[in-house]
């Protein structure tokens, strides 16, 4: 039965025609600046001669400053002056703009190095982002540097995000909800989580109030604290203070999901990121599948609350759409020290005391007190000094660390900790030099050291890498590791490879958590064809990719689970766009002698709801007792404001950021809709910022407090239509969502044609036309032909005047044509 499904896929592949494909897709990178990650992304695009391009807004925000665009140049203002990049250098790709990593290093007076193995920009600033300035503000653009015409709400509801999970199989059911929600309230924010689990137990976390006083943060409510991977990972419920000497590192970009405080330490944590859109995203730690979770249409995904301490081998794997075979990326998850390093004599105090657990979480409870306190002083840019206790769990903990940093050693961390008669170390170090680079860690837990510790923990981990050529590296990867819980231990020493002849070809082989080997091979057979072999955590993938015409695509694949057996399959998926895209794959299974079906559909039915619909009988599922199974995610993401609901974008971070929302209004031309308004751009201090959905809806996120300029970008309206003249400067304030709706101005006209008496056309004849208060509302000379037009003129009643002949011209909602004179004999 399997050679009648590779038969048919390969029956096909040959009448397709050649589909062209984009050679110049984003890529997505991350960012580091002054060797700290600055917990963004940017978009790169790789040329032909192989050199990188960036998305110059994305860079410009990640540096805390903002691209100011004039007609001969842009400019990026800095600490030591005006940054200016010509319109020559710049390369447009779809909306966004792009610049020459090397061609902006140059400008800035800088070093932008690209790392092919981190897959990120490394950018070395002669300042450091969002530093104080001489006038004591914060970053370039202080705020409050205008009174604003529209000013933030102080108590709001600003964001929900919901999601629903339903599965249903062999006739039993289960359903699981996620609900955030996000706002305003008196001079801070508040939030909180409600989750419903699959045996209708109902929960609240993450629930509390923030509130930012310059250097000094307050925190009133529930959240889990990870102070670091010595630490155990506690539920504290109570309030929680810091002061840094440098708020917009302490709470700004470089925080992580769900922390009060910057620290860079992962663990109780959420963990998100982009993936092929509707997709499988699955979280594994030591090799066992923790969670599982659909990816979204605009690629996120996100995994909440998870208890990462940083000793165990903990990873992502990103699957297309079912999940199944081997992933397309795996994104590896750990808890370096190399951020967590200070810049010189900077200081930050955290604490935090209340109850040891959760009050409104029956699967947490309360168990007793707890509390926190911390200190963390930056000595020099070399080294940071790091001192912690903790109650938790009935016991006390302490612990002590120092990250030294820079030089040709790299970074390294070492701690020390202790619990009751307990102790604890770890010690960790990377770096990268004249193309060999290195990444070490190793820690240790004594038996009894966490409450439920049952034997001594430990984990030695090294990899020892050399760039041989641009498209070659190699390395060896070692690990030595005891795990009570699993009764396991690894050890291993093995080679590691990645290889890249071509564009077309490469190849990458790696030792996984327990030295078995995970690999894939890539082969680009043609634009539309590509090859991909591939094994990951023990199943092994061959699988042929075609694109076809229409935007079809074409999968046929042979997997091999060594647990389930073997399963041959063949896919064919697509879009219809439409004014509500619908992606959509249907499906062949054979494996276990059975044959099985996959159907599956996915769209957006209003901005901001997302529908994910499966249906599915899998053979070799069957095998085991398995039957078909139907699952159904509702995703909803909304910014809410007073002009309704707009699509949102939730973020999990506790950053002092807003949001300005609104509507486009007014009355439109005879031949426009609102739906047509889709993909305006929205600018913010005259950089583009958001874009305008379907149903004539705008949000703009991410936005620091203070006071900014919205305006519409006139180059994406329809002809008929101008902005407002007047360019308000709106107030968005930490946890709010300011609505600003934008009436459009209508702007039509006329046209025809002036003939004399005896049917020549009149040339060089002025037409005046006047509106209803008497005014002169415009005037145009006919061309040789006789032939004038009138533009940009509101709807209303007009007199049309040449010579001693006049006409009335009402205009409504469309341009009119066919207004023609004729002169009289004199």
């Amino acid at each position: 039965m399997a050679w009648i499904i590779w038969l048919a896929g390969l029956f096909i592949l040959l009448p397709a025609r050649a589909v062209a494909s984009d050679p110049t897709a984003p890529l997505l990178a991350g960012l580091f600046v002054n060797g700290r990650d600055s917990g963004t992304t940017v978009n790169l695009l790789r040329e032909p001669d192989g050199h990188y391009t960036v998305d110059i807004d994305q860079f410009a925000a990640a540096i805390q400053t903002r691209v100011q665009r004039r007609r001969e140049d842009l400019q990026l203002p800095t600490p030591l002056g005006v940054a200016s990049l010509q319109n020559s250098w710049l390369i447009r790709h779809g909306k966004s703009t792009y610049v020459a990593v090397d061609r902006l290093a140059q400008v800035l007076a800088g070093k932008i190095d690209f790392d092919p193995g981190e897959f990120a920009l490394n950018v070395k600033l002669a300042w450091t982002p969002g530093a104080p300035q001489t006038d004591g503000m914060t970053g370039i653009y202080p705020s409050g540097t205008h009174v604003p015409d529209i000013r933030a709400p102080s108590a709001s509801l600003s964001t929900i995000h919901s999601e629903i999970y339903l599965t249903r199989q062999a006739g039993s059911q289960s359903l699981a909800t996620l609900t955030d929600l996000q706002g305003a309230l008196g001079p801070g924010s508040w939030r909180t989580r409600i989750l419903t689990s699959p045996g209708g137990q109902q929960s609240m976390r993450s629930y509390g109030w923030t509130l930012d006083r310059g250097r000094s943060r307050l925190y009133l409510g529930h959240s889990e604290v990870a102070l670091d991977p010595l630490l155990p990972i506690a539920n504290l419920t109570g309030v929680q203070a810091a002061w840094s000497s440098r708020p917009d590192i302490s709470y700004g970009d470089n925080l992580q999901n769900n922390q009060i405080v910057a620290t860079q330490t992962l663990g109780g944590q959420t963990l998100s990121g982009r993936g092929p859109p509707g997709g499988i995203a699955e979280l594994r730690m030591d090799g066992r599948v923790l969670s599982r979770t659909s990816i979204q249409l605009d690629g996120h995904w996100e995994f909440r609350d998870v208890n990462v301490r940083g000793t165990q081998f903990t990873e992502v794997a990103l699957y297309e759409r079912f999940g199944d075979g081997t992933p397309t990326r795996v994104l590896p998850v750990s808890a370096a020290y190399s951020p967590r390093s200070l810049p010189a004599h900077m200081l930050v105090a955290y604490a935090g005391a209340g109850a040891n657990g959760n009050p409104l979480d029956r699967a947490i409870g309360i168990h007793g007190a707890g509390g926190f306190s911390q200190l963390r002083w930056g000595i020099t840019d070399h080294l940071t000094v790091e001192a912690a206790t903790q109650r938790a769990d009935g016991r006390n903990y302490g612990v002590a660390n120092a990250i030294v940093a820079g030089g040709a050693l790299g970074t390294w961390g070492f701690g020390v900790a202790r619990s009751g008669n307990a102790n604890g170390w770890d010690v960790q170090g990377s770096g990268q030099h004249a193309g060999w680079y290195w990444n070490v860690f190793a820690r240790q837990y004594a038996a009894g050291y966490f409450t439920d510790q049952i034997g001594i923990q430990s984990d030695r981990y090294g990899e020892l890498g050399a760039q041989l050529t641009p498209k070659l590296d190699v390395s060896l990867v070692g690990r030595d590791a005891t795990d009570p819980y699993l009764a396991a231990h690894y050890r291993f020493v093995r080679p590691a490879v990645s290889w890249r002849p071509t564009d077309q070809l490469n190849f990458s082989a790696r030792p996984d958590y327990n030295g078995a080997y995970t690999y894939t091979a890539y082969w680009a057979a043609s634009t539309q064809t590509r090859f991909n072999l591939s094994r990951y955590a023990g199943v092994s993938q061959l699988e042929l990719t075609h694109a076809m015409q229409h935007g079809m695509q074409l999968d046929v694949a042979a997997t091999r689970d060594p647990r389930l057996g073997t399963r041959y399959s063949q896919t064919l998926s697509g879009l219809w766009r439409n004014s509500h895209p619908v992606s959509w794959s249907v499906g062949l299974l054979e494996g276990s002698g059975r044959i099985g079906y996959l159907l599956d559909g996915a769209m957006e039915t209003i901005p901001g709801l997302s529908v994910h619909a499966q249906l599915y009988n899998d053979p070799v599922f069957r095998s085991f007792g398995g039957g078909p199974t139907f699952q159904l995610s509702i995703v909803a993401d909304f910014a809410v404001t007073p002009s309704g609901l707009a699509r949102g974008s939730y973020s999990p971070l506790y950053m002092r950021q807003g949001a300005v929302s609104g509507r486009l209004d007014g009355e439109l031309p005879a031949n426009v809709h609102r739906s047509d308004l889709a993909g305006v751009t929205v600018l913010v201090d005259g950089a583009p910022h958001g874009t305008v959905d379907s149903g004539g809806r705008y949000l703009v996120s991410g936005l620091a407090p203070g006071v900014y300029q919205l305006k519409l970008d006139s180059e994406f309206l329809p002809i008929d239509l101008q902005p407002p003249e007047h360019q308000p400067w709106v107030e968005v304030r930490a946890g709010a969502t300011t609505r600003a709706d934008f009436v459009l101005q209508l702007r039509l006209g006329f046209a025809g044609r002036i003939t004399r008496h005896d049917g020549r056309p009149a040339a060089g004849v002025e037409v005046l036309v006047m509106n209803a208060k008497g005014e002169i509302a415009g005037r145009a000379v006919t061309n040789p032909r006789g032939y004038y037009r009138i533009d940009e003129l509101p709807p209303d009643e007009y007199t049309v005047r040449t010579g001693s002949v006049i006409h009335s011209v009402t205009l409504k909602r469309s341009f009119m044509y066919g207004q023609d004179l004729t002169l009289p004999p004199d």
